[in-house]
């Protein structure tokens, strides 16, 4: 079947190097270049800020991607007008049929009002929710929460997908159909990050640095918990646990609150004695690369109310071999299988973040044999076993609705 999609996310932080930050982001365009090379039609739509546009130039992303300009409005603001954009943007696309897959994705359900704007009788309407229904915290979470609006939104649609067994048992909560729910996990591209040491001098950790290498991708915000993680950093550097810890803290949607936050954690750092033992990055460039350097990726995130119930760093991590310290926050516990591909801290506080990695630093057998097993477990989340699924029921709906789609 001839199959002609359009995804739907709701910004693209894109670095002046053309490096893409996010999970939603980071999966779509994974899945996009895989179905290409596949000769399959395909393309983003996706807000990104004025001044980045022009990062696209050159760049093999302005193949499929088709930039919404908006202006920095902060996060409330840049969210109600990249929905209205996206809308907008599907509906002018539509009038010329060029989809019959319209599919979008984000981390709460709001935004699949924007595949609501494509017109049903040309296409299927899909959405993918990375974050689970009334998970706590993140911005305007009390809201989010209301079931009965996210049976309003969710059930207009061909299918929703689920991307954790979380996110599943709380769409199914919520009064959304069951026979429009699927289950299908982000992936993580295979050939890109896989077990591999540095290619040469290290880059990112001091070639001084003594004990684990610890490091920490994301950025700045309440939910993935910087603050917490620095604090159990400092425990560790009390008792004379050895470790350098390497943060990757990105800003390239220009939030104003990850900018103060950042600002925060620095003097953090400084006041807590850490700085011989902690260096804060900006975005970089190969992301896989500072990954072959480090021992410990850790995740200290608060909630999955925003981000992703399975982190895509601890994807991207177990991926390349790596120990997962992480605390129980939404889908860890089941990503991790409660210590067998992974370590669990008991709760979410900076002593139990200290006591979790201590023990991954100071057991090396143990930190080698999680992160064995979870090089095995990754190839559940491969990239091609996640489009080959999805363009499944791409087909499978669309043979289904047969000849009641126009051209």
């Amino acid at each position: 079947m001839d199959l002609r999609i359009c995804y739907l996310i709701p910004r693209l932080p894109l670095g002046e190097s053309g490096v893409l930050v996010g999970c939603t982001a980071s999966n779509c365009v994974s899945l996009v270049r895989w179905m290409r090379r596949r000769n399959i039609s395909v393309e983003i739509i996706s807000p990104m800020l004025e001044e980045n546009v022009e990062f696209l130039d050159g760049s093999s992303l302005a193949d499929f991607i088709r930039p919404i300009p908006i202006q920095q409005r902060g996060v409330i603001g840049n969210g109600l007008a990249s929905l209205k954009k996206l809308r907008k943007s599907v509906k002018e696309r539509m009038q010329k049929s060029i989809y019959n897959v319209v599919h979008s994705h984000s981390g709460t359900y709001p935004y699949a009002l924007a595949v609501l704007a494509a017109n049903r009788r040309k296409c299927v309407r899909l959405h993918s929710l990375y974050c689970p229904l009334g998970a706590k915290g993140g911005l305007l979470g009390g809201l989010w929460e209301q079931s009965f609006m996210a049976r309003s939104v969710l059930n207009r649609l061909d299918t929703v997908i689920a991307v954790s067994s979380n996110v599943s048992k709380s769409i199914k909560a919520a009064g959304i159909v069951s026979e429009k729910i699927e289950q299908i996990p982000i992936c993580v591209d295979r050939e890109r990050f896989y077990p591999r040491k540095p290619g040469g001098p290290r880059r990112f950790f001091p070639a001084e640095a003594k004990g684990a290498k610890i490091l920490f991708v994301g950025n700045a915000s309440i939910q993935k918990g910087l603050f917490e993680l620095l604090k159990a950093l400092h425990i560790l550097n009390k008792k004379k646990v050895p470790f350098f810890f390497v943060g990757t803290v990105e800003n390239e949607s220009k939030i104003k609150e990850y900018t103060t936050r950042y600002k925060t954690a620095e003097k953090i750092i400084h006041n807590l004695g850490l700085d011989k033992r902690v260096r804060l990055l900006g975005l970089v460039d190969s992301i896989e690369d500072i990954y072959a350097e480090s021992d410990i990726v850790v995740i200290p995130w608060n909630t999955s109310h925003g981000p992703s119930d399975y982190p895509l760093s601890a994807l991207e991590g177990m991926a390349m071999e790596k120990c997962i310290v992480s605390t129980p926050v939404g889908g860890c516990p089941d990503l991790l299988k409660n210590n067998k591909y992974g370590i669990l801290a008991d709760s979410f506080s900076p002593a139990s973040i200290a006591a979790a990695l201590e023990r991954a630093i100071t057991e090396p057998l143990l930190q080698k044999k999680v992160a064995r097993a979870a090089v095995e477990m990754s190839n559940e989340f491969s990239l091609e076993r996640t489009a080959t699924n999805l363009i499944n029921i791409y087909t499978d709906l669309l043979e289904r609705r047969g000849n009641t789609i126009e051209n």
